[in-house]
Formats: C-alpha cells, structure tokens, sequence
C-alpha cells in the first residue's frame, strides 16, 4: 500500500466503518459472514488462519466467533499497515484471542509455509501491486492451503451497473462536503478493481481451482483457490 492511500485510512480511520456501510447499503457486515463461513469450512482443527489488511478487524471477529461457534480450535492472525485501524481493531478484539500486529501484505511477517488459510476482506484493491502480494500469498501458504479473498467492485451487469455509478456520484456528492479526497479514493479504488485480472495474477503465481462468485446486487465479489505441490513445482 502507498503512502498516499495509508495516509488516506489515517484521515478515514474513525468514519471507515460507516463509509462501509452507505457504501454497501448496509449488507457488508452480511458478505462478511460469508466470507467466514467459506474460511471456516475449509478449516481443520488447529489451523492457523491470517487476515491481511485487517482494516478494523471485522473479518477477523466474523470468523473467530464463527470457530467458536463452530466448536473449531483456530490460531487466528491479522495484521494491517495502518496503526490508527489497528488501535480500533484492537479495541474491538476485546479478549478474543487474535494475534494483532502491524504489517505489510506485499511484504508479510511470517516464514514460508506458514498458514494454512488467508483471507482479506476489502482490502485488496487498495494494494499497489497484486501480482507482489499473490507472490506473497503463495509464500506464507503451506502446500494445499486456501485463500478467501472478498472485495467491492462494479457488477458485470449493464444495468446493475448503472444504478451504482449514479449512487456513487450521490455519494461523491455528499463526500465533497465531509472529506472529499478519501470519498473520491473510496468510490474510484472500487471503479477499477478488476476481478478477472486479479483471477489471472493468481493463476500465473500457480494457484489452482481459482474462482469467484457475485454477492448481492454484483457489487462484492468473493474469490478462492488453492495452494497445490504440483502447481507450485511446474510453475
């Protein structure tokens, strides 16, 4: 991540949450849950789980309550580079047992073969370097790991099309007069987040069974795949 967009979530760190919400009607808390529910799945006891660019920590909550829940024993990691999201993210941790810490996705703090699944939640368009962080993601996964990577970006669907970029400039509207260069940041990193670029970066760092699916209205895509020996040896 730039400085320029780390220096953006410094201004935006304590609206982030509600910028989430007006951005995706409300239903991103929904989306996240079911981006847990797909890390979960693909969990086995004692796995070793990291968020990347944790943000203020709600994914990582999503699937620590859902082990819980779930009778599954995690060791959960997150991390993010911005300092002000980990203090909210700290705060909102409360006694969960999460290993918090700052750091960079395109440049993680963990050794080779490391987790068994990663997820990132709305934080990946915001990376200056997606074929870097696949590298990395590829990196820290131990063989026959699974990645769960869930982000905003504008629907396939001419019409469902449409109706976003007429919301977005309501939205621009309102940001002009709160804080106009993180609004416009927020409404354009969505604008040119392109998921089948980003499928095909994954695929050349040799990542097999990737794919990706439309949540509600075409406007959060969460994608998956996996870590294979075999791949890793032809690629």
């Amino acid at each position: 991540m730039s400085e320029r967009i780390n220096s953006i979530f410094s201004k935006i760190h304590k609206n982030y949450d509600a910028m989430n919400r007006i951005m995706s009607f409300g239903i991103d808390v929904r989306w996240r849950k079911k981006a847990a529910e797909k890390v979960i799945k693909n969990t086995s006891e004692d796995a070793k789980i990291l968020d990347v660019a944790t943000g203020t920590g709600d994914l990582a909550i999503a699937i620590y309550d859902l082990a819980e829940r779930s009778n599954k024993k995690i060791d959960l990691y997150a991390i993010d580079m911005n300092e002000q999201m980990i203090e909210i993210a700290k705060k909102k941790f409360g006694d969960r047992k999460i290993n918090l810490m700052l750091g960079d996705a395109l440049k993680m703090p963990y050794p080779d073969n490391f987790f068994d699944i990663v997820s990132a939640g709305f934080g990946t368009r915001n990376f200056d370097d997606l074929k870097k962080f696949s590298n990395e993601l590829m990196r820290v996964l131990k063989d026959g790991g699974f990645f769960v990577i869930m982000d905003m970006a504008l629907p396939k669907k001419e019409y469902q099309r449409a109706f976003f970029k007429f919301y977005f400039q309501v939205i621009r509207f309102w940001g002009y007069f709160i804080d106009r260069e993180s609004y416009e940041w927020l409404i354009s990193s969505i604008e040119h987040f392109d998921f089948e670029k980003f499928k095909v970066i994954l695929e050349k760092s040799g990542f097999a069974d990737v794919r990706y699916n439309s949540l509600n209205f075409g406007i959060t895509y969460v994608i998956t795949g996996k870590k294979v020996a075999d791949k890793i040896k032809s690629a």
